[in-house]
């Protein structure tokens, strides 16, 4: 597979599956909680953090966050990565919460529910186990220091 299909092979499986679950919801008749301004508010957020994650890897990790196309060449601990292991996945949840109160959408919540089950197994059995390798010690002392999945706002 190229690069460029590698690339956009993750971002169109998200849309792809947020787009499905939008349908669903119209073809199911279902109806959550609207909150437009609640929800655009966390959009907006869970972009900025994804946003300013990218950022980071690509100019200290000198890489890529997708992790099959440019892994990044070196640790990225900075920013909300001091506070967390994964905000980009706090961001994409963020992202998927706030489209579900802005759209009222059941399927969703169901969508953010699957990306919470796919994370929580791809991130210890995947990702973790490439940064060890990839960056030995200094990951996993950064592991000791610094939490997962919930953030930890001290020093």
């Amino acid at each position: 597979m190229s690069a460029f299909l590698r690339f956009i092979s993750l971002p169109t499986a998200v849309i792809g599956i947020t787009l499905g679950c939008i349908w669903l919801d119209r073809k199911m008749g279902w109806r959550g909680v609207h909150a437009p301004e609640a929800g655009a508010t966390l959009v907006v957020l869970g972009v900025a953090i994804v946003f300013w994650c990218f950022v980071l890897f690509l100019h200290i990790g000198h890489g890529s966050p997708h992790p099959f196309v440019a892994k990044t060449k070196k640790l990225v601990i900075a920013g909300p990565y001091c506070y967390v292991r994964n905000p980009m996945m706090w961001g994409i949840g963020t992202i998927l919460a706030g489209l579900a109160l802005w759209l009222g959408s059941v399927g969703l919540w169901l969508g953010l529910g699957m990306f919470l089950i796919f994370v929580s197994l791809f991130v210890p059995f995947y990702e973790e186990r490439d940064m060890e390798k990839r960056f030995g010690e200094d990951y996993r002392e950064y592991c000791r220091r610094v939490p997962r999945w919930w953030p930890r706002f001290r020093a």
